[in-house]
């Protein structure tokens, strides 16, 4: 069937898994031709661009996104316009803070002064403000297809400007730097003249809405507290072993990061399909939770088959890196809790988006922030990267867990957690064995184990699965 919810997320993810193996080719070439230190130096830029943009987007976006099917067709123009204003405004500032304190900032981040670095920041944060919003005025339209060459198209830009930067620089860490702003600017190009329709902001001043300015920042502020929160909460990690490790170190833990991007790939491709589809869907039936029971119990499924198999092939996966990265390898079994917990967590977390009451996720991020500095705290001064990802996967499972006791407290939903958790502890309980365990082909077979546990005990929803795209074929 067109509209079915299989052929949507087919839409929105094809793109997302295109991406996947080209960003792997990627990944394959940069620890190729760059050492671990200068890996490890590319790596700040990111991190840097993820903490402007959290003040700068101020939260707005989410109201875009929570607003949007409020809002009658011909006026989301204009939704757009207040949204986008805002972190306008806030732009203009932080660019002339970037600018007049861009030594201190390079230095600390890359170890060098680089006025050079500090422009790119710059341009870097405005174009990833505007490629927020393209992207997500076609992704809350639904246009999957659209979406998937959009982000096909940013990745193999990415390619194509890694091989020409290195030919002109060399293996130096701004190549990555570079290549990311190159196809970040014109794929944002690109995506908004696609929905130029939705750009025009000509006449915008003059239509009758329900969300005013005020609506959008009451919505959004606590988001942008919980955004910081939460980008604390996600990169301590990077941060811990920037202050009490060595940029080879933060390089290992980068490479390790690099593939776990991958698995979130599919998690983005998840959460892209899932958060316009639960909204829409809890506007017109808001008493149909066994809808949302089932995409729990598949997600579920899915995500854990994704993070044994990795468990499972950690040593063939890092070895694609390179031999200067093959101590990655035992950084990675932990690191796949973090795409596991957070994309299963999207489908429990509902009540309280439903519900407006987007306060807890101050608490939420709070808790799990707090788990993490105080674990990588513990871990990182004495196991390097290894006690980070460790670490950062406890705090995901805290994560998961507080949003889904508080999201029941305002929407209940019969999710079999215990099922859930049994295979979690089980999956940890791989995860170590895979670090201390030094045997490829043992290392696979308890795998395999695993995985027929796991295959037993959700072995209704793989029927389900199995029943429902024959069905699909069907009436295809």
């Amino acid at each position: 069937m067109k509209d079915s919810l299989f052929n949507k997320f087919l839409q929105f993810s094809y793109g997302s898994f295109i991406s996947l193996f080209i960003g792997l080719g990627s990944s394959m070439l940069i620890t190729r031709i760059i050492s671990p230190e200068n890996l490890g130096k590319s790596s700040m830029y990111t991190l840097a661009i993820s903490v402007l943009m959290i003040f700068i987007v101020f939260g707005t976006d989410q109201a875009f996104v929570r607003f949007f099917y409020e809002e009658d067709m011909e006026k989301r123009p204009k939704l757009l316009f207040n949204c986008v204003e805002i972190p306008m405004i806030i732009l203009i500032f932080v660019s002339i803070i970037i600018l007049l304190f861009g030594s201190r900032i390079t230095t600390y981040l890359f170890g060098e002064k680089s006025f050079t670095i500090a422009l790119a920041l710059v341009f870097g944060t405005i174009f990833n403000v505007f490629n927020r919003y393209g992207m997500l005025v076609i992704r809350m339209q639904q246009k999957g297809k659209r979406y998937s060459n959009a982000k096909i198209i940013n990745k193999v830009l990415v390619f194509i400007a890694i091989i020409l930067f290195y030919l002109v620089i060399g293996g130096q860490y701004e190549i990555i730097i570079f290549s990311n702003l190159i196809a970040l600017v014109i794929s944002t190009i690109l995506i908004i003249r696609l929905e130029k329709t939705f750009w025009n902001f000509d006449n915008v001043k003059q239509l009758a809405y329900k969300h005013k300015k005020l609506d959008i920042i009451k919505f959004s502020y606590p988001l942008m507290f919980t955004t910081i929160i939460s980008w604390l909460f996600q990169s301590f990690d990077k941060i811990a072993l920037r202050e009490w490790s060595t940029f080879t170190e933060l390089g290992l833990y980068a490479a390790s990061f690099r593939i776990i991007a991958l698995i979130n790939v599919i998690q983005t491709a998840f959460t892209t399909f899932w958060t316009p589809v639960c909204y829409e869907h809890y506007e017109k039936k808001p008493n149909d939770t066994q809808f949302y029971e089932r995409m729990f119990n598949i997600v579920s499924f899915f995500m854990l088959l994704i993070a044994v198999a990795c468990i499972s092939g950690k040593d063939f996966i890092i070895s694609l890196l390179g031999k200067d990265f093959k101590a990655a390898a035992n950084i990675m079994p932990f690191l796949v809790f973090m795409p596991v917990m957070y994309t299963v967590s999207e489908t429990t977390v509902i009540g309280v988006n439903f519900a407006k009451k987007t306060n807890w996720h101050i608490v939420i991020a709070g808790i799990s922030c707090l788990t993490n500095l105080i674990g990588n705290g513990i871990l990182v001064p004495k196991y390097g990267a290894i006690g980070a990802s460790i670490a950062t996967a406890f705090s995901y499972i805290v994560f998961f867990t507080l949003r889904t006791v508080i999201s029941l407290h305002f929407y209940r939903i019969k999710y079999g957690l215990k099922r859930y958790y049994l295979m979690i502890m089980l999956v940890c309980l791989y995860a170590v064995f895979s670090i201390v365990n030094p045997s490829f082909i043992f290392n696979i077979l308890v795998g395999l184990i695993v995985l027929t546990l796991m295959c037993y005990v959700y072995r209704k929803e793989i029927k389900d699965i199995y029943y429902s795209y024959v069905k699909d074929k069907k009436l295809a």
